[in-house]
């Protein structure tokens, strides 16, 4: 909504979830299915009882999680369970009288991050028999329950837990890292794997390297990358809430290619992705190629030795910055300089006029891609009817508006020719729109949806940097880290939902009385650039 002047935008503030609402939105989400499946996977049927229930534990995690703490500690999570009444414990999944201590919460802790780590949700419920010739494990009788899974499947799916099933995500993601450094110094600075592991309490975590900001320089740090994925609208479309969608955690900055590809396969609804130079500078046979083996469109940021010049696959063609093109492109358009961050909309919109130009003498599809030949007939600008060429006759006949291209009569022109493109060909470098053009930009763009993202767990919400995780190891960050972005996922429908006066999913889910509380409202107006005066 916006201001009767037009202006400036209204901003609804819905008011804090009650902890009642907390209370119910936690054990909504240790239902889930995941979660069941953990406890399922730690649950022993010889000695002594557990002191307090496994799911009663994850869902006094959440609880401690919705309340914005300054740290995801185990003693905050014990304070948090006592804090509330009796009967909320109970709703929680205490059993009555339950005596709530610091080690039984730990030790429930511990299971969970055990059961993360075992590589599947569910273990076998009979004895594993193989040939004695080959090998082979012999297949498993029918209502076997066993269910694998990585690491990345399960942390995906406890965030994939916030999301109630009223709300459609749609097939688009954005993934980034940002790094979750290690409450553990390292007593050197060397990054060889075998000194962190030794030398540090965390022996997990890695020596990485992190970009600079305008709040800090580039340096090095200790701990791990948290790569998150975040739901995108469509180009132009109706705006979402910034939720997390999936999560990868990996030591120091590395196989940023497979973190990926583990986020993409667990969630598996995902047609397009948007990444930036951190992922797609990674070797084909990493990320371009599984992600077209999956049938995933990906639409990126091009590094400085992905752009340039190359010879085509047939004469009069040409390669430029991922796309094919007819060599007849004017000489000023084929080496443009991207427009820099710091420039207005208005020499960012000239800029990309000159990339648009381009399109004219782009190839073209000319049928869907051949999946067993690995190949992908494309057809030539002229006989695509985009540009005016003299070796195809067809071409002229149509309208003036359309550039004509300067190829002499009867030389070698592609203008008007078809080929087949492989699928191995520039393969680390081609998306379906021109890089720097409109409608790449109009694309790309979605991608600041996790900039935003995470700027709003680090700084603007929460406070995801050093001591916020106080327990080593990488299963401990993992799961901690979910459940931050789960509970983030929870606060966020609800705020976005309230402030566009919609019912909250969760509220939907859980059958409960929509809100009738009076919300905060401000307004807020983009400020005027002043112009520099050095």
């Amino acid at each position: 909504m916006t201001s009767s002047t037009g202006r400036s935008r209204v901003i609804y503030t819905p008011a804090p979830l009650t902890t009642a609402e907390k209370v119910r939105r936690a054990r909504a989400w240790a239902d889930h299915e995941v979660i069941t499946r953990l406890v399922a996977a730690r649950i022993r049927t010889t000695g002594r009882r557990r002191a307090l229930p496994l799911d009663a534990v994850a869902a006094g995690i959440m609880l401690h999680a919705l309340g914005r703490p300054t740290a995801m500690t185990i003693s905050g999570v014990t304070r948090t369970i006592r804090a509330v009444s009796p009967s909320e414990r109970f709703a929680l999944g205490f059993p009555p009288g339950a005596v709530i201590r610091y080690r039984p919460v730990l030790s429930g802790f511990h299971a969970l991050r055990e059961a993360m780590g075992t590589g599947c949700l569910v273990d076998h419920d009979h004895d594993l028999t193989a040939d004695e010739q080959t090998g082979e494990v012999d297949d498993c009788p029918d209502g076997c329950p066993f269910t694998p899974a990585s690491l990345d499947d399960v942390a995906t799916g406890l965030v994939q837990a916030s999301i109630p099933t009223t709300w459609t995500p749609p097939s688009v993601v954005a993934i980034d890292g940002t790094d979750v450094e290690s409450a553990y110094r390292a007593r050197t600075s060397s990054a060889r794997a075998d000194d962190d592991a030794l030398r540090s309490p965390d022996g997990d975590a890695r020596w990485a390297k992190r970009t600079g900001t305008d709040r800090r320089p580039s340096e090095l740090y200790f701990g791990y990358e948290a790569h998150i994925a975040t739901f995108a609208p469509e180009p132009q479309g109706e705006s979402l809430p910034q939720l997390a969608a999936g999560l990868a955690l990996r030591p120091g900055v590395g196989d940023r290619a497979g973190a990926a590809l583990g986020i993409i396969d667990a969630l598996r609804h995902v047609t397009e992705v948007l990444l930036d130079r951190g992922y797609t500078t990674s070797r084909a046979v990493n990320l371009a190629r599984p992600l077209r083996e999956r049938g995933i469109t990906v639409t990126m940021d091009l590094h400085s030795t992905q752009r340039g010049v190359r010879p085509g696959p047939i004469p009069g063609s040409l390669w430029i910055d991922g796309a094919l093109y007819s060599d007849a492109l004017p000489e000023p358009l084929r080496h443009l300089e991207p427009p820099k961050i710091g420039d207005t909309a208005t020499e960012k919109a000239r800029a990309r006029e000159l990339f648009d130009k381009r399109e004219a003498y782009r190839f073209t599809p000319l049928a869907r891609r051949h999946d067993e030949r690995g190949t992908q007939r494309w057809k030539g600008p002229a006989l695509a009817g985009h540009l005016r060429c003299p070796n195809t006759p067809a071409s002229m006949r149509l309208g003036r508006h359309l550039p004509t291209a300067g190829c002499a009569r009867g030389g070698a022109c592609a203008c008007g020719k078809t080929v087949t493109v492989r699928d191995t060909d520039l393969e680390r470098d081609r998306q379906p729109f021109a890089w720097q053009s409109t409608r790449w930009a109009l694309s790309f763009n979605r991608r600041s949806l996790i900039e935003g993202l995470n700027a709003q767990l680090r700084y603007q919400v929460r406070n995801v940097n050093r001591g916020y995780f106080r327990i080593p190891g990488l299963l401990a960050t993992t799961l901690l880290m979910a459940v931050t972005l789960a509970a983030h996922n929870i606060e966020r429908l609800r705020d976005w939902h309230l402030g566009r006066h919609q019912p909250d999913p969760w509220q939907v889910e859980l059958g409960e009385e929509p809100s009738t509380e009076p919300m905060d409202r401000h307004t807020w107006t983009r400020g005027r650039r002043r112009p520099y005066r050095g």
